[in-house]
């Protein structure tokens, strides 16, 4: 049995209304700005593994301000974000984690932060955690995070 009659006079018109409404529905543009310096940050490997290969230039970025774009990754149910993940790719769930470790970031914010789907500017001191389980092995500390217009 069909979950809608389609002979009914009602079923066209509210699909016709449904297709017009998704076309035009406004989308975020998940889009970065060229100056993320996400690549530099994927050049390191094996940072999950017991013998993390990073660059030279990013052990220079350690315990210096950086600022990165990107979207954010709750680490809590909660309105304010304080610890969260960052990534270049925005969330297909605001509670699924983004994939590889060069490819996220550990953000410790000074002040709560409202989270967002949209991409969010973050400036905080550089850091590499030690591994172990003392966390993500990029992180920001003391940072500070705005949305982006």
């Amino acid at each position: 049995m069909p979950l809608v009659d389609s002979s009914s006079p009602w079923v066209w018109p509210a699909l016709a209304v449904i297709a017009v409404a998704l076309v035009a529905w406004p989308r975020p543009s998940h889009e970065l700005p060229p100056d993320t310096p996400w690549a530099l940050l994927m050049q390191a490997e094996n940072l999950d593994g017991p013998s993390p290969v990073v660059p030279g230039t990013l052990r220079t970025l350690v315990g210096q301000p950086i600022p990165l774009t990107g979207f954010m990754h709750p680490l809590e149910q909660r309105q304010g974000q304080r610890r969260f993940l960052l990534s270049p790719y925005p969330a297909g769930c605001a509670f699924h984690a983004p994939s590889g470790p060069a490819s996220t970031i550990e953000v410790f914010a000074d002040a709560p932060a409202r989270f967002t789907y949209e991409p969010v500017a973050v400036q905080g001191v550089f850091a590499l955690a030690a591994g172990n389980g003392q966390g993500v092995r990029y992180q920001l500390h003391t940072a500070s995070v705005e949305e982006l217009p």
